[in-house]
């Protein structure tokens, strides 16, 4: 591959690269040309936008038969001074406020067997409201619109409470998709015996949601179909889906893969070196990350094809470079004394 600087070598240097990710770090294993600092400029100045993501994607994936996962995750920048991008947030792997960069994701899973179907990332966006005034439900809006018009049919969009934005909802719905979403236990909501009643009596989810399921009417959106689920760990957790045939255990089995997002993110940060990037600017931090998301889609691509896992693809690059080595040692052993 040509060491001249662009977003392919960036990224085949984040897939086969262990703990060192730093572009001037790049620099050097291409020798002195380019420059040591000829990737820190070009990740500075280079403008790479998300869609950059679907054209490198949509050509082994089916639009049509599968689950389309809203979430978010918070890079980690404890350490950070003058990253742009970094805020003080919430953080669901902490479970607290840390400084991050956030990160809202659309990921596609199949409608195959949810341990074999595949982690695609269809969008991303960055939390950063100083510099676009955006929310993260509104970044996840332009993210389903973005679908939509890509051609996407999912059989259900899964998403947490912190999406579950009545503008969010009604989105979803007025593409004609099935949306299961979780609810804070504090949301309010009608019950069809009280719908008549004045002034309006509305009920928390916490205080009516049933397993079986209970239609009623969701402040601010309308006719939703709510379910209590309880895990094997004794937490609960609040559904909502706007298709009021859903059973329970169909709710059960589709919700379960919001956690393969999880899965995903997890692995982004530890095959990719998602979070590792230390560079200033914001621009630099947002090609790192579009970067990295490539790199990690190379890896679920061939997972797809081999069989092979994210970890193991990154095992088999350090075993390749030791064989290597072995065949012909540089350093060599001190000799035996006479």
């Amino acid at each position: 591959m040509a060491s001249k600087a662009n977003k392919e070598l960036y990224s085949q240097f984040l897939l086969a690269t262990f703990g060192r990710h730093s572009a001037s770090w790049l620099g050097e294993l291409l020798g002195r040309k380019p420059a040591h600092d000829t990737f820190t400029r070009w990740l500075k100045k280079t403008k790479l936008r998300p869609h950059i993501i679907w054209e490198h994607m949509q050509g082994f994936i089916q639009k049509k038969e599968g689950f389309l996962i809203l979430d978010d995750t918070v890079l980690d920048k404890w350490y950070a001074k003058d990253i742009e991008l970094v805020l003080y947030q919430y953080s669901g792997t902490h479970h607290r406020v840390v400084k991050g960069i956030g990160l809202t994701h659309l990921v596609w899973n199949s409608a195959y067997n949810p341990e074999e179907a595949e982690h695609i990332t269809v969008d991303f966006r960055i939390y950063a409201p100083k510099y676009d005034g955006k929310t993260k439900n509104q970044h996840a809006r332009d993210m389903l619109e973005s679908a939509h018009e890509r051609g996407f049919t999912p059989q259900v969009v899964l998403m947490d409470s912190w999406y579950s934005a009545a503008k969010t909802l009604e989105l979803i719905s007025s593409f004609g998709w099935t949306f299961l979403s979780a609810l804070k236990g504090n949301r309010k909501l009608i019950l069809p015996k009280d719908w008549n009643l004045k002034p309006r009596q509305y009920r928390r989810v916490a205080d009516v949601a049933t397993e079986r399921g209970l239609i009623c009417h969701l402040k601010d959106y309308g006719q939703v179909k709510i379910f209590k689920l309880v895990r094997k760990d004794g937490d609960i957790e609040y559904l909502a889906t706007n298709d009021l045939t859903l059973t329970s255990p169909v709710v059960r089995s589709a919700y379960a893969r919001r956690w393969k997002i999880e899965e995903e993110h997890r692995g982004l940060k530890q095959v990719t070196g998602l979070e590792y990037c230390q560079a200033r600017s914001q621009r630099a931090q947002r090609n790192h990350i579009l970067c990295s998301l490539l790199a990690f889609l190379a890896l679920e691509k061939w997972r797809l094809e081999t069989g092979v896992s994210w970890y193991e693809a990154k095992q088999q690059l350090i075993a390749y470079a030791l064989s290597q080595y072995l065949k012909q040692p540089t350093i060599p052993l001190p000799n035996a004394l006479a």
